[in-house]
């Protein structure tokens, strides 16, 4: 029997509808862990059951409509598998489904934010990490047909303000008006709300990667008076678009699961989760009122109306406490 059977089924899969390449990565990538890839009559539901309490303990699948996203991507694969006689059906030994995803959602205590305005972060690092496997999955050079070369220019912006938005949660209209004075030192700092923000390397080699891409594709070189994001779209980007792209972002990749009949969906859930999750990690209201932009007012309530649960409340006091100039003295 070949190496790994189930990645390459999993190859196959992903080449004929990468629509849930995220999750169906995690779920083979958990099953070669335990050693099973090889014997995939020997995977059953017990397996997926500790699938998700693996990457729940990695805090990868924190709630319940993450991993809801998560077993529906495994039941797609399946459905594969079972059509090309590869395997059993997991799924048609489960009596019921609804009971099935009850069992998970108690024992590894899931749950959904109270107000789902705000995002976990297990579900951003699944939209940035989607956002990244669709570029090193997709060749723009390989793609022909209009629309698909739209798509691909739209998830390019789209990655690109989602990354900004998260190291400097601010309203789109101020991300979207970046131009390249704003960045300083070969793209290692971002100069916005009067604040200079380090940008990690990832990000780093995203703008340099969407902004070579946009010069290929214009046959011109961008100038320090460029507008990031209409350069990289060809000068007819639009800020009230974007949660249309982002829309179609989340419908193709099934990161987060939407209604079918909505054509938008607003971006601005970006902004707020990561200023919620600094809030929660007890970062200064007041910082986080600069780097955002509104009044400290408006940030207090707009958050604390409803209470932030404090991640570690008893260590950041006192690591807080200890940064005073008396705290030597005592």
């Amino acid at each position: 029997m070949e190496d790994n059977l189930l990645e390459i089924w999993k190859q196959e899969y992903l080449a004929q509808d990468d629509t849930y390449r995220n999750h169906v990565n995690k779920f083979v990538n958990y099953i070669v862990s335990i050693g099973k890839s090889n014997q995939p009559i020997s995977i059953n539901k017990d397996d997926i059951v500790n699938c998700v309490g693996h990457y729940n303990n990695m805090k990868k699948i924190n709630t319940i409509s993450t991993m809801e996203s998560h077993l529906e991507s495994i039941k797609s694969f399946y459905k594969y598998l079972f059509a090309r006689n590869k395997t059993n059906n997991i799924f048609n030994d489960i009596p019921s489904y609804q009971d099935f995803k009850e069992l998970i959602i108690q024992r590894y205590q899931l749950h959904e934010p109270r107000n789902r305005g705000y995002w976990e972060d297990s579900e951003l690092s699944d939209i940035v990490e989607a956002l990244d496997d669709y570029f090193d999955n997709n060749d723009l050079s390989d793609i022909t047909k209009a629309n698909a070369r739209k798509k691909y220019f739209k998830f390019l912006v789209l990655r690109l303000f989602i990354k900004f938005t998260l190291i400097a949660p601010t309203k789109k209209s101020v991300i979207c008006s970046l131009t390249i004075e704003n960045f300083m030192e070969q793209y290692r700092v971002l100069q916005i709300n009067e604040t200079r923000i380090n940008i990690p390397n990832g990000l780093r080699r995203d703008i340099i990667f969407s902004i070579s891409i946009a010069e290929k594709n214009r046959n011109k070189k961008i100038t320090k008076d460029d507008n990031l994001f209409e350069f990289i779209y060809n000068e007819n980007f639009k800020v009230e678009r974007l949660n249309e792209y982002f829309c179609s972002f989340l419908k193709t990749t099934k990161v987060i699961e939407i209604p079918d009949n909505v054509d938008t969906y607003p971006v601005e859930i970006i902004m707020d989760s990561a200023l919620f999750e600094l809030l929660r990690n007890g970062a200064n209201p007041a910082l986080i009122a600069k780097i955002n932009g509104q009044s400290l007012a408006a940030i207090e309530l707009k958050f604390y109306s409803n209470g932030i649960p404090i991640i570690d409340a008893d260590n950041l006091i006192n690591n807080e406490i200890s940064k005073a100039s008396f705290y030597k003295f005592l």
